[in-house]
Formats: structure tokens, C-alpha cells, sequence
């Protein structure tokens, strides 16, 4: 049992994949936190704009805006 606890083979690689799911949890919460605020700018965006109606043919393709 000692020789298994004085053994530090690994240590450094389980250090980083701590430090990388601290980092994870971490971005995921600030995205979190975040969400609701994106949510709102997107949809604020997505009102002020206009409607287009595409229309594709063989010859060419153009984009119509509705009135």
C-alpha cells in the first residue's frame, strides 16, 4: 500500500484533465449565465428584419424582397 501512495507516475495528466474540466464547468456556467441575454439580442435582431422570398431558376438565381 505505501509503495502505491509514494508513487507519483501520472500525477501531471490527471492535474491537466482537472484543470480542464474546472475550465469546462466554468465556461459552461458563464454561458449559462449568458444565455438569456443572447436569447434577447438575437431576437431583437431577428425583428427588425425584413422578409426576403428566394427565388432560384435554371438560368439564374436572385433574391426578391417581399413588400
Amino acid at each position: 500500500m505505501g509503495q502505491f501512495l509514494s508513487d507519483e507516475r501520472g500525477t501531471a495528466a490527471i492535474e491537466y484533465s482537472l484543470l480542464i474540466t474546472l475550465i469546462g464547468l466554468v465556461l459552461a456556467g458563464g454561458l449559462h449565465l449568458i444565455s438569456g441575454s443572447l436569447v434577447d439580442a438575437f431576437s431583437s435582431v431577428e425583428g427588425g428584419l425584413s422578409p426576403v422570398q428566394v427565388i432560384e431558376s435554371k438560368q439564374n438565381s436572385r433574391v426578391e424582397r417581399e413588400s
